[in-house]
């Protein structure tokens, strides 16, 4: 059961993301009804059926929280000058569900292991289906400086047949932290192949180099 009444005007942002082990959904909703009445709602669908739901605060939100037999459901809502606003996502164990209908893990289409320098350290991998579109985003850390990680991105696009597309990562590449002109500097980068595309930020973090990959395709 959708712990929203169904008045709430929902948004899929995004279905079947692989995160750590989970399948996340999330949906972004909107309500013309202040946050302590859908709070009240809320709180009262779910505990319809039988389970315990858990409140907190954070700044300005109000976060509800169930654990259901196969995993949890959360809630994060605020007010608006309008209403309300927020967030309903529902976390599985991606092993009960298995992968059918979600990209490959070192893939999601693309062979992402494949984009990042040799010696890269993958700290989260995440994939899914949004609207009309699979994505997929991987972090890394390199101890290659961000010149050469930047260079070697370049030579791995070309191999796997990408070509610059400096249009896509344009608004990071506004900042003048992403505009590259020397060996520790950030820069960020843009391919494309087909309808296929992939965007790459890289910069220095602690004293090695981040890499934050990018990759996304229509369906």
């Amino acid at each position: 059961m959708d712990a929203l009444p169904p008045e709430v005007r929902q948004e899929l942002v995004m279905s079947a993301a692989a995160l750590d082990g989970h399948r996340v959904s999330t949906r972004r909703f909107h309500a013309d009804v202040p946050p302590q009445v859908l709070i009240a709602s809320v709180r009262e669908r779910l505990r319809a059926g039988g389970v315990t739901v858990l409140e907190a605060r954070n700044g300005d939100w109000t976060v509800l929280s169930v654990r259901e037999a196969d995993g949890l459901r959360t809630i994060q809502l605020r007010a608006t000058g309008q209403g309300s606003e927020g967030l309903s996502s529902t976390w599985r164990s991606a092993r009960d569900e298995g992968d059918a209908g979600v990209p490959d893990g070192r893939t999601a289409g693309e062979p992402l292991a494949a984009w990042l320098p040799d010696d890269a350290r993958v700290l989260r991998s995440i994939r899914h289906h949004d609207a009309g579109r699979d994505a997929a985003t991987v972090v890394a850390l390199t101890a290659a400086s961000p010149g050469r990680a930047a260079e070697a991105l370049r030579a791995r696009a070309a191999r796997l047949g990408f070509t610059e597309d400096p249009a896509l990562g344009l608004p990071a590449q506004r900042a003048a932290w992403y505009r590259g002109g020397g060996d520790a500097a950030g820069e960020a980068l843009a391919f494309r192949q087909g309808r296929r595309e992939v965007v790459v930020t890289v910069g220095p973090h602690r004293g090695s180099t981040a890499v934050v990959l990018h990759w996304g395709a229509p369906r």
